[in-house]
This record gives structure tokens, sequence and C-alpha cells, in this order.
């Protein structure tokens, strides 16, 4: 039960970049809404399970977090609305590999032969895309913006791995999707666009709330829930389904074609990064 609740997860995720495409509003304001909308549902999660009573500095790492995520949340559904979603998602899924090369100088962790031959692969997989999409008209923003969101979210799973004592993960997740809305509060402001949310259709609406409750609220919920059932090297094999259903919904929903060198570079960058994730997690359980 526990893994089918993974796999549900992993297709609401996978079908955010389609959601997006459906939404005829900024990435500012998408990424904002998100946050904004997902606040209740996560509150009356975090009050459910009781409030985890810490000192303030505590939440720090959290805070910082959250920042990155905003940010990190923007610049992907700025790469969704401005090239193929099929390209953005899985050079937003560089992250692993940016992680492996910051690590030794943010941890100070060595990197394996294994690693190495990770990020050479997945960098060649990177220049196969880059490449292709460049060359079928796309502009370079909308790449590029997608390889910065995995760099973000690589720096915050560098803050949370660093963080010595934790708190609870719905409190962590409240806090960290509470200051995604504060932090981009003043930017949806100066746009001045989120007005446009009043002339938005009903579909438009239903798809923007479900952003938020069902892709954000709910999804996180349910995985964080997870961590209580399983162990982290069981359930990070299963994140590489998250990148696969994004890529089948824009080719079944959008009618995006994969290319040869497309396909060529999805593999070796998630193929790759798969393959040293369930090494390391066979590693880790011999121990």
């Amino acid at each position: 039960m526990n893994q089918l609740k993974l796999i549900v997860v992993m297709v609401i995720w996978g079908s955010i970049g389609v959601f997006t495409r459906f939404i005829p509003l900024s990435a500012l304001s998408l990424a904002f809404l998100r946050a904004l909308i997902a606040l209740p549902v996560l509150f009356a999660v975090m009050k459910g399970k009781g409030p985890d009573r810490k000192p303030w500095k505590q939440f720090l790492p959290y805070i910082l977090s959250g920042v990155l995520l905003g940010f990190g949340w923007l610049t992907l559904f700025y790469g969704f609305k401005h090239t193929s979603i099929s390209s953005a998602v899985i050079i937003y899924n560089m992250c692993p590999v940016y992680v492996m090369i910051l690590a030794p100088m943010v941890l100070k962790e060595r990197i394996t032969k294994m690693q190495a031959g990770v990020i050479c692969i997945s960098f060649l997989g990177l220049f196969l895309i880059v490449g292709q999409t460049s060359s079928e008209g796309y502009g370079s923003v909308g790449l590029a913006l997608s390889a910065v969101s995995g760099m973000l979210y690589a720096a915050i799973v560098l803050i949370n791995r660093s963080i010595k004592v934790r708190v609870d993960n719905h409190t962590a997740t409240f806090v960290q999707i509470l200051t995604s809305s504060l932090v981009l509060l003043p930017f949806v402001l100066v746009e001045g666009n989120l007005v446009t949310v009043l002339q938005l259709d009903a579909r438009a609406v239903v798809y923007t709330v479900l952003l938020g409750v069902l892709h954000t609220g709910v999804a996180y919920t349910i995985f964080f829930s997870l961590y209580e059932h399983m162990k982290s090297i069981e359930i990070v094999p299963y994140s590489f389904l998250e990148p696969l259903f994004g890529i089948l919904f824009s080719v079944l929903l959008l009618g995006e074609i994969l290319t040869v060198p497309q396909i060529a570079g999805g593999v070796l960058i998630l193929g790759s990064n798969f393959i040293g994730e369930r090494c390391k997690s066979k590693s880790k359980a011999a121990y």
C-alpha cells in the first residue's frame, strides 16, 4: 500500500507540467498561487499532528530552503511555459548531478568513481537535449531556467542534508511553503498580473486550485507521511517515476514528439542517475 501511495504521488507531480500549460497565468503568479492555496491544507495537517515546538533558530534552514523553493518553482514553471515539457522535466532532473558535484565542497563528501561516471554521462545527455531542443526553435531562456530550477533544488537537498537537529516533516513543509509564498509576494505585486485570476474560466480555476491543493498540499502530506513507514533508500528509486510520468503526459496530452536525441539524452540522464542511486542504496543496505 505504501508503494502504491508513492506511485500515486509521482503521477500527481508528473502531471504538473501539463497543468501549467492549461492555466493562462504567468509563471510567477502560478508559483505564488501554488504556495498560497496549499497553505490551509498544510496548516491543517500540521495542527492535526501537533505543533513541533523548537527554538526559532532551528527553523532557519527551512526558511532558507523555502526561499529557494519559491524561486525553484518560479524557474521551473517558466521552463514549462517556454520550452517543451519533456525537455524541461529532464533538464530539471539533473538535480542529483548538481548534488554530487557540490557535496564535496559543502558537505566534505568524496566523489566515488560511480558518481564521476554518472556526472559525465548526465552532462552528455544534457548536451544532446539542449542541442536538439534549440534546433526546434525553443528559446534558450526556458532551457536555462529549467536548469536553474534543478540547481536550486540541489541546494535545498544539500541544506536539508546538513541539518543536525530536525523538526517534524509536516511542520518543516508548512514553514517552507509559507516562506515561499512570502518571498514571491513582492514580485507578484510588482508584476501586477495576479488580477488576471479573476478572468480565468472555470476549467483554469479548477486546475489552479488542484495545483495548490492536490499537487502541493495533499501530495506533500502523503509523501512525507511515508517516511514514517519506509526508509529513504526505499523511497528514492520511486522518485525517478516523476520525470517519466511527466514525459508520458506531455506526449499523450500535449502531443509533444520526442526525437531520438531527446530520448537518448533522457535515457543517459535518468538512467545513469537511477543506476547510481540503486548502487548507493545497496551499499547502504549492506551496512
